[in-house]
């Protein structure tokens, strides 16, 4: 089954809504061409979500968040919640990053809870899934144990309206991604999760991309891995010429390992 492939741009706390909008302006102007090929989803700060959603004249491109309160009530002080994330334009959420769960205390409970809230509300989840910088255990056992936890009561139509992101925590922030043989199967993990707890179908449907310290020079050995359906970068992302770049590479891969 072909998937199409997927982009994604998570600014973290960066751009103002000046530099937002001129980013859109050019990020517009250099990837319009691919972005039929790829799906293209920008997640900015909270502050600047709006002023994005009014200024993209494309609507090839997607809009995120990233995060969501782990609550309803709105009468939670600071936070934001799924509701106000789809009025200001969004229509995915990234969960679980690491910087969430190390800084925010978010666990896989929390994770869950979110995960549950974004689809009730009609966010799709972006969900991120990896395994500690400091863990000693077996990769493939973590990261089940991890899906398990985060997709506990997720029916099958759900999850097949999500997107993953494999993303180990050592990877962020770092000079370079990791190993291709290491990110090959980290989503290859994943998928064979998908697959054996929920359908066939289900599992060659979703998107499962990878994070982490990514950049043009390091797309072709990503790519080559067969269970990679597109890229997930930080720092490159809010640069419209190489997100721009990204998205083309993304777009070019041989059809042959699609």
């Amino acid at each position: 089954m072909t998937r199409k492939p997927l982009a994604i741009g998570n600014w973290k706390m960066a751009m103002t809504v000046a530099e937002s909008q001129a980013f859109l302006r050019e990020f517009e102007r250099r990837a319009g061409a691919w972005l039929d090929a790829v799906d293209a989803v920008i997640c900015p700060p909270y502050t600047a979500i709006w002023a994005v959603a009014q200024t993209r004249s494309d609507l090839r491109i997607r809009l995120g968040a990233q995060n969501v309160a782990a609550c309803t009530d709105p009468a939670r002080t600071g936070q934001v919640s799924a509701a106000l994330l789809i009025d200001a334009g969004c229509e995915w959420v990234e969960l679980g990053h690491w910087e969430v769960r190390r800084y925010l205390g978010d666990d896989d409970e929390t994770v869950r809870y979110k995960v549950r809230i974004a689809l009730d509300a009609g966010l799709k989840p972006i969900l991120f899934v990896g395994e500690a910088q400091d863990s000693t255990m077996p990769l493939k056992e973590v990261l089940e144990a991890q899906l398990g936890r985060v997709l506990n009561g997720c029916r099958t139509e759900e999850v097949a309206s999500m997107a993953f992101v494999y993303e180990p925590e050592i990877a962020i922030g770092g000079a370079m991604p990791v190993t291709q043989e290491h990110v090959a199967a980290g989503c290859a993990i994943l998928r064979g999760w998908l697959r054996a707890h929920y359908s066939s179908a289900v599992a060659e449907c979703v998107r499962i991309v990878y994070g982490g310290s990514v950049a043009p020079g390091f797309v072709p050995q990503l790519l080559a891995c067969p269970d990679v359906d597109g890229l997930a970068a930080t720092r490159r992302s809010r640069d419209a010429a190489i997100f721009a770049e990204l998205v083309r590479l993304i777009a070019e891969r041989d059809t042959a390992n699609w």
